[in-house]
């Protein structure tokens, strides 16, 4: 059996951070500025920037924030642009959501498990999350 590495698309990055905060696609989309979709705006921001366009298997380790950096070293990031204009925003904006990101990810331990959740489902595919979103909001 032949498995193909697939592109990691911003659609896709979409989808499953709103599944995972419980969000239609249209709401975290939406201007909507109340601090639980901010957040999930802001977290699927941060993960298109790290993941969109790399390549996936099922089989692919999931990226650990630390090493990222390193594992993306041959890909070119996702341009703050590009990611701007999925979002229907500025590039200032995903500048801003990365930064508040990488910041929060430092601090809040359970913050960094629930990024780490997400960026595994997207590379590898869904799995239960063991944090709950409300924590983290």
């Amino acid at each position: 059996m032949i498995i193909r590495a697939r592109n990691i698309s911003i659609a896709e990055i979409q989808d499953a951070v709103a599944r995972a905060f419980r969000l239609s696609r249209s709401e975290l989309l939406s201007r909507n500025r109340r601090r639980h979709v901010a957040c999930a705006r802001h977290v699927a921001m941060y993960l298109s920037r790290e993941l969109a366009g790399r390549k996936s298997t099922p089989n692919s380790p999931p990226p650990a924030h630390e090493a990222s950096a390193s594992c993306l070293v041959t890909r070119s990031r996702t341009s703050y642009p590009r990611i701007g204009i999925a979002f229907y925003r500025n590039h200032s904006s995903v500048i801003h959501a990365c930064q508040s990101v990488e910041r929060r990810w430092r601090l809040d331990h359970v913050f960094a498990r629930l990024i780490e959740g997400l960026e595994r489902d997207v590379c590898v595919g869904p799995t239960p999350l063991s944090t709950t979103l409300q924590e983290v909001s």
